[in-house]
């Protein structure tokens, strides 16, 4: 009877496991497929959070980025506008009169002209006639003044005229301005030795520039027509004419009242 009673359970476990195992699969396929969606958007939603975290994190990485690019970019104008200063003032030690350094504010937008604008004026001693010197040479002459500011008119101005002289061999001429080809040196007889890559210096016969001030390089040497007596001699100035940012004023000592 045992026997027969434990049979029976048996028989019933085993109809009845299956048959719930069978109703518990479908249950939990049936709470996957309706959980599903939400799974999704809940994924998609933490997807969106952490994609919004990364790119305010991005924004905040740019913004520090930027910031420290301008800060390199300025501290990189600083040590370039440092070494500037410091060769001005090796020009201020050589200049033959006593020197200002100025800034260069403006120029002449007219292709015509070759003058630019420096921040000193008849307030800081500045007069017309005055020289001016950048790295490199002789950049011109101040032509005009108010009280803080003043114009310059480089040596390649079409206008510009200064007394000037080769300086291996003494041979004498009048350098004149010929705007973007640089300068001329004028009024050098033929048959006077002048080569390519002779050193220009000013004279000082012309009562406005000291003696020896650097001005420029012989770059060519040609001839003109038969009927010229002189050779036709072009300069390239050594000064950063179209470069300048600061220059050196140099102040003419006043006359002496005999």
């Amino acid at each position: 009877m045992t026997g027969g009673l434990t049979l029976a359970v048996m028989t019933k476990t085993s109809i009845i496991l299956p048959a719930e195992m069978f109703l518990q699969d479908a249950d939990g396929r049936l709470q996957a497929l309706l959980s599903s969606p939400f799974l999704q958007i809940r994924h998609i939603w933490e997807s969106y959070v952490d994609l919004q975290d990364v790119n305010e994190e991005n924004h905040v990485l740019k913004a520090q980025l930027a910031e420290m690019e301008n800060e390199i970019t300025t501290y990189r104008e600083a040590l370039i506008e440092n070494r500037r200063l410091r060769q001005l003032l090796e020009i201020k030690k050589r200049a033959p009169w006593k020197s200002t350094v100025a800034h260069v504010v403006g120029t002449d937008i007219a292709p015509w002209r070759a003058v630019i604008t420096i921040d000193v004026g008849r307030a800081d001693g500045i007069t017309p006639d005055m020289p001016v010197l950048c790295q490199g040479g002789l950049l011109g002459r101040v032509i005009d003044t108010s009280m803080h500011y003043s114009k310059v008119m480089l040596v390649t101005d079409y206008h510009s005229r200064i007394a000037a002289i080769v300086q291996r061999n003494r041979a004498r001429g009048i350098l004149k301005g010929d705007g973007a080809r640089g300068c001329i040196l004028d009024y050098v007889k033929k048959g006077v030795d002048v080569q390519s890559g002779d050193v220009i210096i000013t004279s000082g016969l012309d009562g406005i520039f000291p003696k020896g001030l650097l001005i420029g390089k012989v770059k060519l040497v040609g001839r003109r027509e038969r009927s010229d007596l002189f050779q036709y001699i072009g300069v390239k100035p050594t000064g950063n004419i179209n470069e300048a940012e600061e220059v050196v004023v140099l102040m003419r000592p006043p006359v002496k009242n005999r």
